[in-house]
């Protein structure tokens, strides 16, 4: 699973191609810019996923639980 230190770890490697009189090139910015939000979002899609199976597995743990002590689960 990406974290936020594959974000970090990112951020420390970025280089920038420089232009002939100075500056860096203003499209090698944007691109690197683009590939930085796509990691992201890979890395908040990832997270977001973990974080359902972990609310769905709790969902169903209570639903076990609720049909063992002959209740209704759905409320």
């Amino acid at each position: 699973m990406r974290t936020m230190q594959n974000i970090a770890d990112a951020l420390s490697a970025m280089k920038f191609r420089k232009k002939l009189l100075g500056g860096v090139d203003e499209s090698d910015v944007w691109r690197q810019l683009e590939n930085l939000q796509r990691l992201y979002q890979l890395v908040y899609d990832e997270q977001a996923a973990y974080y359902q199976a972990l609310i769905d597995e709790r969902d169903r743990a209570l639903a076990r639980m609720g049909r063992r002590m002959g209740g209704d689960a759905d409320g």
